[in-house]
């Protein structure tokens, strides 16, 4: 139970006033723009914040009767994990990068004074669908997106608390495995009498999974009811923009260029293998792909199939074992030191955690000019979107919409004749969503830029893209214009259709 919480930072108010109670066995969903208060609200329930930060937090969170505010750090020690779990957004980087998964889930239950650990651990990785054998000797960043996800869930939940507070757990996640996560979720919620606090920006997402849904806005819930009458009527003007940002999809703009010039990127029968600690994973399996001036490619696929793999590959940050990386028909790996750098520079990169892509120390203006060529920050920041104000600010105190803004002015500064975009939109509310893939469609057609967008989001894909490639274990499986998409016949482009939390046809 959150009894009127409310959560200060320096300057102004996020939270006011909330109250939300969760009962045992239910999942409700917070849900609502970004910069909202959601995560606030969910590190306020084990109070996760920095006091140096300048953030302060009152009002109530009752755990069992119990009121967290109030409890000093050995009894917050206590509850923290055995009667309270925390999944968070990102878990890779929730995790400890030089342990692995068993050790992670042994020293969670040895802190607690748990009896037998390794068994304890491997019955938790058990209920979240991973099998000892598979990761536990594995460091986070040797897992799938859904592995590692599944594994921190299992690491919240190896002492079975009460409680699980959910952040934004499936942001990155595709379809198919978002669904297996969420499934997991909701069935331990029902199984083992679990509350379940679900924070989520996808209001689809929440109506499927979710029991109730608490809509967000300016830090007060604005809507509170059954998650399908919320999404089937919504009443408050916040949550009718949300349902209509789900529903909407709209079309790229302009038809696709297709000059007899050589595309700018393109890979031909490239092969990228992935070595480390005695493990061996094909990423890209003989993969042939192109991507003309001003056409959208978005590839997709689910966790592990290769995405991102490609994305660095045709960035030529990384080298593959056997074929050719080709820009503009030269072979990039055959290419001399220098010109392979000035080939680079043709490539503009977005990465799908912008602010993990900044350095904290620097200024907006610092962290475009980096890469700038002599356009001035200002211009690069209008022709995104932003107020050359935002120049002076750090990325730390940016929403999500406006780092990922941030991340194509430096992406756009050198000129490229190419933009690599890889989960660009990735934990953005809709409206925010739509705004930046708006901002790459124009910057497409206006522009002639090629694009190839790395998504999980078939959503996405039908808003900004002309083509949609399917990767599956490193393979190519299915090329197919997006307006074929519905008539896919690929048992993994099926499954990803049918796993997405609007179904196969959005409306």
């Amino acid at each position: 139970m959150i009894e009127k919480l409310t959560v200060d930072v320096p300057g102004r108010r996020v939270v006011d006033g909330l109250t939300l109670y969760v009962p045992a066995g239910r999942v409700v969903a917070l849900a609502g723009p970004s910069g909202g208060g959601k995560s606030l609200t969910a590190r306020s329930v084990l109070r996760l914040h920095d006091p140096a930060a300048g953030v302060r937090v009152g009002g109530r969170v009752l755990a069992g009767g119990t009121d967290v505010l109030a409890l000093g750090r050995r009894a917050l020690r206590e509850l923290r994990g055995r009667r309270v779990g925390h999944a968070f957004q990102d878990a890779v980087a929730s995790l400890n990068p030089t342990i692995t998964v068993g050790r992670h889930l042994t020293e969670t239950v040895r802190a607690h004074g748990g009896a037998d650990p390794a068994a304890t651990g491997a019955a938790a990785l058990e209920r979240c669908g991973l099998t000892a054998r598979d990761v536990w000797d594995a460091r986070p960043h040797e897992l799938s997106g859904g592995q590692a996800q599944r594994a921190a869930l299992a690491v919240a939940t190896v002492l079975d608390p009460e409680i699980l507070v959910a952040d934004e757990i499936t942001t990155a996640l595709d379809p198919v495995t978002q669904a297996e996560v969420l499934d997991m979720v909701a069935a331990q919620a029902a199984e083992r009498n679990r509350a379940v606090l679900l924070i989520t920006h996808d209001l689809a997402a929440a109506a499927r999974w979710a029991d109730e849904i608490a809509v967000l806005g300016d830090g007060r819930v604005v809507e509170h009811g059954p998650s399908r009458s919320v999404l089937a009527a919504p009443r408050a003007p916040l949550t009718r923009a949300l349902v209509d940002a789900a529903t909407r999809v709209e079309a790229a703009t302009g038809a696709a260029s297709t000059p007899d010039a050589p595309p700018p990127r393109a890979t031909r029968d490239v092969r990228r293998v992935l070595r480390g600690r005695g493990r061996t994973t094909v990423a890209l399996d003989g993969v042939t792909f192109e991507v003309a001036a001003g056409e959208a490619v978005a590839v997709v696929g689910r966790s592990g199939s290769g995405k991102s793999t490609l994305i660095g590959t045709l960035a030529a940050l990384d080298r593959p074992d056997t074929g050719r990386v080709l820009a503009s028909g030269d072979d990039l790996w055959a290419l001399p030191a220098a010109a392979r750098r000035a080939a680079r520079r043709d490539a503009g990169l977005v990465f799908q955690d912008a602010l993990a892509s900044f350095d904290p120390r620097y200024t907006v203006e610092q962290v475009v000019a980096e890469a700038a060529g002599g356009e001035r920050v200002p211009d690069l920041l209008e022709r995104v979107g932003l107020d050359a104000a935002f120049a002076a600010r750090r990325p730390g105190t940016l929403s999500g919409g406006e780092r990922q803004r941030v991340a194509l002015a430096r992406a756009l500064a050198a000129r490229p004749r190419v933009l690599l975009a890889d989960e660009p939109t990735t934990g953005l509310d809709l409206p925010a969503q739509e705004r930046v893939l708006a901002l790459i469609d124009g910057l497409r057609a206006r522009d002639g830029l090629a694009v190839v967008l790395v998504t999980h989001d078939l959503r996405v894909a039908r808003r900004v893209a002309h083509r949609v490639v399917v990767l599956d274990a490193g393979r190519v499986v299915e090329d197919l214009p997006v307006t074929g998409l519905d008539d896919a016949r690929h048992p993994v482009t099926r499954a990803l259709l049918t796993a997405s939390p609007l179904g196969a046809n959005d409306p």
